[in-house]
């Protein structure tokens, strides 16, 4: 018998520095990748980070001169958002962008970045009838929040709410040059956003682990991911300690690093219509399916089986959906459509708007019947 070898390949650009009170050494950092006169645009949400002083500090030690700031930025932004946010950093000179915030003011510093280089609408990138060319200004990203994982991956999501659409700037282009990842920043959110961004990061690491595109290095990270949010995401929703904190912010980076080549795929595929027809939120929307896919791609990776009951310290497959679901529930999180308010009238709209593309990766095919069958047990 003809003896398989490992064959991949790897790609993730992006120097992280992590660790409690690193956002202190973001003045030289950025010195260092963009110049101590580089003009910045900040991008940030509308409150959290000004009520808690943290955008007065950050001003402060880049110089108030130098700073642009865009504090516009909202949860599920929208291309106009983006186009706004453009064209502010083209009248404000910028040299270099910086986002501080969860996933969606990362999303946004994100793409103005690239679109810097660019001609053209954020709509126009995202539905691909314009392609991402060139790089961009060099951006630098801080996560607030532990689970989109966006500081370290090369994407943007933008969501048209009123056409029930979600959409994605995608480019290695667009991986950040700088992540600086300071779980003190993660300290202030509060338990039903830890969980749900918490949740989005343990989710993807299982997409990216059962994944077609897996391979020895996101298996690994995965792995590791899966194993630090088992242990520490319960406590940092109801203790909220620096420790699980600072665990989740690790797990929450290294998921993206993973998934970033091996990508998230049957939960998301689902999350997105819930969130865009049912307005759940995003980590919510993924995970409510995550035990379900894995009893769906368990038969067909028998031989990574043992590694991932490991990871989450069961013997079986039982034993793993029923670790899943305690911790969901922990962590105040429904484990069921009907707890997110679906019942079996609206299967036909779900099943319509599942992101059908992506659940090309899983490794054992899933037709609409059999997703059907799966999506009606959760009811």
């Amino acid at each position: 018998m003809e003896q398989a070898y490992p064959a991949f390949q790897w790609s993730n650009p992006t120097r992280v520095v992590f660790g409690v009170g690193e956002l202190s050494r973001l003045a030289p950092l950025l010195d260092d990748l963009a110049g101590s006169k580089a003009r910045v645009f900040l991008v940030t949400g509308r409150r959290s980070l000004q009520a808690r002083g943290i955008l007065r500090r950050v001003i402060e030690s880049l110089g108030d001169g130098r700073v642009h700031l865009f504090d516009q930025a909202t949860p599920f932004p929208s291309p106009d958002l983006a186009d706004r946010a453009l064209a502010e950093c083209r009248g404000a000179g910028a040299d270099v962008v910086l986002a501080i915030g969860g996933g969606s003011a990362i999303d946004v510093g994100k793409a103005v970045a690239v679109l810097a280089a660019h001609q053209g609408t954020a709509r126009e990138f995202a539905m691909r009838q314009k392609a991402l060319v060139r790089p961009g200004l060099p951006f630098v990203a801080v996560p607030t929040t532990s689970g989109s994982s966006s500081e370290v991956t090369a994407s943007a999501a933008l969501w048209d709410m009123e056409a029930r659409r979600s959409m994605a700037l995608v480019s290695p282009l667009m991986f950040p040059k700088l992540a600086i990842v300071d779980p003190e920043l993660a300290m202030s959110m509060p338990m039903a956003l830890a969980a749900a961004t918490g949740m989005d990061a343990f989710t993807s690491a299982f997409e990216c682990f059962w994944s077609l595109e897996a391979g020895p290095v996101s298996d690994a990270l995965a792995l590791e991911v899966i194993r630090l949010f088992n242990a520490h995401l319960e406590r940092s929703c109801i203790q909220a300690d620096l420790e699980s904190r600072t665990y989740c912010a690790l797990a929450a980076t290294m998921s993206g690093i993973a998934y970033s080549n091996s990508r998230p795929n049957a939960c998301h595929a689902v999350g997105s219509p819930l969130t865009l027809f049912w307005g759940v939120a995003h980590g919510q929307a993924v995970g409510v399916t995550l035990a379900s896919f894995l009893r769906w791609t368990a038969p067909a990776m028998p031989h990574k089986l043992p590694a991932l009951w490991s990871a989450l310290g069961v013997r079986d497959l039982d034993g793993a959906v029923a670790r899943i679901t305690q911790v969901m529930r922990r962590c105040g999180l429904e484990t069921r459509l009907s707890g997110l308010g679906l019942t079996a009238s609206d299967m036909d709209l779900l099943l319509e708007h599942i992101r059908w593309d992506r659940l090309e990766m899983l490794p054992r095919p899933l037709e609409r019947a059999d997703a059907r069958q799966l999506l009606e047990g959760l009811l």
